[in-house]
């Protein structure tokens, strides 16, 4: 968004200076310039920020301005048409009008800033935040620090406890970085979640204003706790981000936010994980007729990690629905015995695993090379190289051909 502050009290400068000087043969001139000016600016106010805050939510578009205010103070520079000249009285005038249009757009913006909307509004706000924030460098930093904190602290295999006390510090760690201290404020008596997360656990509470349960009072007013985890909501977190974007601080703690509620997701990928885990020990010693549930329900699981909403190329089309119905329809198809078969095989399920999500990349449903798509996988300790040739030969398969006809029923029409 433009710095209309500054713009704006620099063309008011300039019209406060005309406005003191006496006449000459240059204020006329002077004038025009100063009605092109405000012109512009009513044009370009109009193209970048008008049009833009009535199609969306828009964090920073009041960010230096407020624009109801400001609409009622250009008003109050209009110059009185008194000039002796006529040619300056009748710039005197048109100067007025540019400054009666401006003032004009200042009002529809600000209406538009207040208007009502609806959840899919602040959702996609939201969503637009988390993207922004799951491409940052402050992104794959957490990602580094989570890997070396699984690796070297849990060997690589972190138990339920060490997971559950992950997340719980570093939600704790969220609430110190003040990111509900202004919702903290207001809530008098501090809803208690029963069976969500232990916060009679030991540790340091002094960081943090009134109790640990007010600030987790005030996070489940944007996040929902569903089968373990915690999970935002995309419309309240939304709504959240938007209402209080003039907070001091407003920023930060919606990096904030983003940042511990990615490293709370991890966490909790690790105990979907370790649910995943027992039961693929479980389906190891199902019956034989169970043999094509086994690969269904870890590709299925595969899908729904959080690279698969990163490199999608349609988040409405290719969501976790979609994801299901995809590998059913793969399972159910001629396919499904062969990639059964292949299941059997313990040294082949890495490289199944990755061929399929390469045979995705070709079909169009993910964006990226084999090597960007490898980088964001976790898939057995093993390297990114090595992934991003097992993603390649995806191509290669019998059931390349089904793939692509499914993802895009269009080409064998």
């Amino acid at each position: 968004m433009i710095d209309l502050s500054k713009i704006v009290d620099a063309l008011l400068e300039r019209l406060e200076q005309v406005r003191i000087e006496r006449p000459s043969a240059g204020t006329k001139y002077r004038l025009m310039g100063i009605a092109l000016d405000i012109g512009e600016l009513t044009q370009q106010m109009k193209d970048e920020v008008l049009e833009k805050v009535s199609r969306e939510i828009v964090l920073d578009a009041d960010a230096d301005i407020d624009y109801g205010e400001m609409s009622q103070h250009i008003l109050t520079k209009e110059l009185e048409e008194n000039a002796v000249q006529d040619e300056i009285r009748v710039q005197q005038g048109v100067v007025n009008q540019a400054l009666a249009a401006l003032s004009d757009m200042m009002d529809k913006i600000a209406t538009q800033l207040t208007r009502h909307r609806h959840d899919e509004e602040y959702a996609k706000l939201y969503e637009t935040e988390y993207r922004r924030y799951m491409t940052s460098s402050a992104a794959r930093r957490s990602r580094q620090t989570f890997e070396e904190w699984r690796d070297n602290e849990c060997g690589g295999h972190p138990s339920r406890e060490d997971i559950e006390d992950y997340r719980l510090e570093k939600v704790l760690q969220m609430f110190s970085k003040g990111v509900f201290d202004s919702q903290v404020e207001h809530i008098q008596r501090a809803r208690r979640y029963p069976g969500e997360l232990d916060f009679d656990l030991p540790g340091d509470q002094t960081k943090i204003s009134k109790t640990v349960f007010h600030h987790y009072a005030a996070l489940r007013r944007i996040v929902d706790f569903k089968d373990g985890s915690l999970v935002v909501n995309p419309a309240s977190a939304g709504r959240h981000f938007y209402v209080n974007r003039h907070n001091e601080n407003a920023k930060a703690h919606r990096n904030a936010f983003l940042k511990y509620m990615h490293k709370v997701d991890m966490a909790q990928q690790e105990l979907r994980n370790l649910a995943a885990r027992a039961e693929s020990a479980r389906l190891e010693e199902a019956e034989e007729v169970l043999n094509l549930f086994a690969p269904a329900k870890h590709l299925k699981r595969l899908l729904q990690e959080e690279w698969f909403a990163v490199l999608t190329t349609d988040d409405k089309r290719y969501n976790g629905a979609w994801a299901e119905c995809f590998v059913d329809a793969l399972m159910a198809s001629a396919w499904g015995e062969q990639i059964a078969r292949d299941w059997a095989v313990k040294d082949k399920r890495l490289t199944l695993k990755c061929m399929i999500v390469g045979m995705l990349k070709d079909a169009g449903v993910l964006r990226g090379s084999y090597s960007q798509i490898a980088k964001l996988l976790n898939m057995d300790g093993e390297n990114a190289d090595t992934l991003a040739k097992y993603l390649g030969l995806g191509k290669k398969q019998a059931y390349a051909d089904w793939i692509t006809e499914y993802t895009n029923p269009a080409l064998s029409d």
